[in-house]
């Protein structure tokens, strides 16, 4: 049998030789190289799965909601309008009869006693358990109240609106509009 000479591989230079030695060593390379790129692999998903869980469990660890409650401080944005100027254009600002940005109000009722300037009864009544954000706009009836018991003299209901003779609105049906803008809790009773 006649041995047949390999031919030599030209993009191979005479100096490369075919020694088992340096390629064992240059495997170990490879081996080790991947290795570690497992090992950063793994590490980056740990990293990644981790910083998910944490994401899933601020967003579904329920909160506290803070909630306006019997004398606390709130800012509002409110206006109050006359039902009849309501229905007539309520964006005309000229018939607003009352308009407050960023309004600083102790959430108390004017019915409450030693009160001296509380809310009207329908307004405590739709703020109180709400939180920020909220807003809405709601009409309220006209309302005698001139002995000032809470009691509408007409009606023999809860007296909401403006009811007292020296209130600007006695005796009209008005519409308010509020948004809640912060609430700041008191821990104090006293007015």
């Amino acid at each position: 049998m006649s041995q047949k000479k390999l031919k030599r591989n030209p993009k191979r230079s005479k100096s490369e030789t075919y020694d088992t030695k340096e390629k064992s060593k240059s495997s170990k390379k490879y081996v080790s190289r991947k290795s570690r790129t497992s090992i950063w692999m793994i590490f980056i998903f740990i990293a990644v799965t981790g910083i998910i869980v944490i994401m899933i469990l601020f967003t579904f660890t329920p909160k506290e909601i803070i909630v306006v409650e019997k004398n606390d401080v709130i800012e509002l944005d409110y206006r109050i309008w006359t039902y009849e100027n309501f229905q007539i254009d309520p964006y005309n600002s000229s018939l607003i009869f009352e308009e407050k940005y960023n309004a600083t109000l102790k959430v108390y009722s004017r019915y409450e006693e030693n009160a001296t300037d509380g809310l009207i009864l329908e307004f405590y009544n739709k703020i109180l358990g709400e939180s920020v954000g909220a807003s809405e706009t709601f009409n309220i009836g006209a309302t005698i109240d001139i002995d000032k018991d809470g009691i509408d003299d007409t009606t023999g209901g809860d007296a909401l609106g403006y009811g007292f003779p020296e209130d600007q609105l006695f005796n009209t049906s008005i519409v308010i509009y509020y948004k809640i803008l912060a609430i700041q809790k008191s821990n104090n009773t006293e007015f």
